[in-house]
């Protein structure tokens, strides 16, 4: 806690007030990708496409109500010779082609016992279908301004409290409030929680393990100046 008491024509006490609410996630996001190599461009492209459109298929077959699923982005890069006693003498030769396919995986507004189901079956599927990369589980809030608004009531209740430890340690009294404002260039809270590291799969496809959403803590923080007069 900042505080300070001024002794000016004004007469202030300046104090900061912090509120948090926690509140189980309501949605989920992931994306999941394919990588392939392939001796030609086009057969790497045609094995990414085809994989891809197995992993929406997949995903698309577990009936999840709300589910959206959207292939993203497609990118395809040569393999190059890495022969150290070619360097500087020629190009290095391309011996092959390296295609990733990437889809958006989305669950909004559901609760926290689908999320919890539904995140396990939607990596089971996508890795079964032949993805071989995650980026985790993001679990978030729809609409974390409510959180927000909530929090920032919390710490105008937490600021109030503050000022009148102050004024009751300073045996002054609080007359009113001179100001209330929400420091420059806060990020309203972190709505979001990952539950799961992004990570590459290889070897077994199974994945069938527990995801538990935890609570995401919103924050909101402000400062207060309050008028004051000696007692």
């Amino acid at each position: 806690m900042n505080s300070m008491v001024k002794s000016t024509d004004l007469q202030v006490v300046e104090v900061e007030g912090s509120g948090t609410v926690s509140l189980p996630p309501d949605s989920l996001r992931t994306n999941v990708s394919v990588e392939v190599r392939s001796a030609s461009l086009e057969a790497a492209r045609e094995e990414a496409a085809a994989k891809t459109r197995a992993i929406v298929s997949a995903l698309e077959g577990l009936q999840i109500p709300s589910l959206q699923v959207r292939n993203v982005d497609i990118s395809v890069s040569p393999i190059s010779e890495r022969d150290t006693e070619r360097e500087g003498v020629a190009p290095p030769r391309i011996i092959g082609y390296e295609a990733t396919s990437t889809v958006s995986v989305v669950l909004e507004g559901a609760p926290i016992d689908v999320l919890r189901v539904e995140s396990s079956r939607i990596l089971e599927a996508a890795l079964s279908a032949g993805a071989n990369q995650t980026s985790g589980i993001r679990f978030f809030l729809s609409a974390p301004q409510e959180a927000y608004r909530a929090a920032l009531k919390a710490s105008i209740a937490d600021a109030e409290r503050n000022a009148g430890a102050i004024a009751q340690a300073a045996k002054i009294k609080l007359v009113g409030w001179r100001s209330v404002s929400t420091p420059g260039g806060e990020d309203r809270g972190r709505a979001w929680q990952m539950q799961m590291a992004a990570s590459r799969i290889g070897g077994s496809r199974s994945t069938t393990f527990p995801i538990e959403p935890e609570e995401i803590e919103v924050t909101a923080t402000v400062r207060a100046r309050f008028r004051f007069s000696k007692r």
